[in-house]
């Protein structure tokens, strides 16, 4: 698909997309009280995504392109996991509410087991044996309530996506992950070897990888979807939200 952009049509983008997350904290804000460890969970994801999506916006307006793709990566993981917890099946306000809340400790317990794996790894210091001391102090804590790792992300995919968004996402989450996993496919595009019957002839270098064209779109959409999952946990209406992503949409595509 051919994409339509400039520097108009990129900054109105960027502002819409940006006040739909301001829209959803203005929300929870006024309507969620008294405070609960939920609501706070759930505001502290928006608001790092948030962050994430000004990150990937600013990266991209200025063609930082691989940083673009390293923040995109986080806000499919982000949206991927945080969709799959808020729904999670419970009969009843109270008892789905504390699955959902089951779940985004299962989120923190895979961190802490990776974490743990990674201090491990690293040379014995002080300041590293005390921060495994404390990491398997919280995974101690999470195991007394019988809280597992996060299932296999084929199997989240399958709990969270129809065929078409699996489609969107996992090729999203494959494309974006050597952004932030360094690989050679990516510095043998920042600095490779032309060769010349088999001999080297000239080594090329660039300053960044090229963009696939999508990155504004895919920032719009994850954005709209990590959205609609808040509001739709609260019962809260994203039509208005929608129709501003399909004018986003039109926008981009031709």
């Amino acid at each position: 698909m051919e994409r339509k952009e400039n520097t108009d049509n990129f900054i109105i983008t960027a502002h819409t997309i940006i006040k739909w997350y301001d829209q959803t904290h203005i929300t929870m804000t006024v309507a969620r009280k008294p405070p609960s460890a939920l609501n706070s969970e759930i505001m502290g994801i928006l608001l790092a995504a948030k962050k994430q999506t000004e990150g990937a916006l600013t990266t991209l307006a200025s063609k930082n392109i691989l940083s673009t793709h390293a923040l995109l990566r986080i806000l499919v993981e982000s949206y991927i996991v945080l969709t799959w917890a808020l729904n999670a099946p419970a009969n009843g306000e109270e008892t789905k509410s504390n699955e959902v809340y089951k779940r985004f400790k299962r989120w923190d317990y895979t961190r802490l087991k990776k974490d743990k794996a990674l201090l491990e790894d690293l040379p014995k210091t002080s300041e590293i044996e005390s921060n495994i001391e404390k990491v398997n102090n919280d995974i101690a804590e999470l195991q007394k309530d019988d809280i597992k790792e996060l299932p296999r992300y084929n199997q989240l995919y399958d709990d969270v996506f129809g065929e078409e968004s699996k489609e969107m996402y996992a090729k999203s989450y494959r494309t974006y992950s050597q952004a932030v996993h360094l690989n050679r496919n990516v510095t043998q595009i920042l600095a490779c070897i032309e060769y010349e019957n088999e001999e080297p002839k000239k080594e090329s270098y660039k300053d960044d990888i090229e963009a696939d064209g999508d990155e504004l779109l895919i920032i719009a959409s994850i954005s709209c979807d990590i959205n609609k999952a808040i509001r739709s946990f609260y019962d809260w209406h994203s039509d208005a939200m929608q129709n501003e992503y399909d004018k986003v949409k039109s926008n981009l595509v031709k």
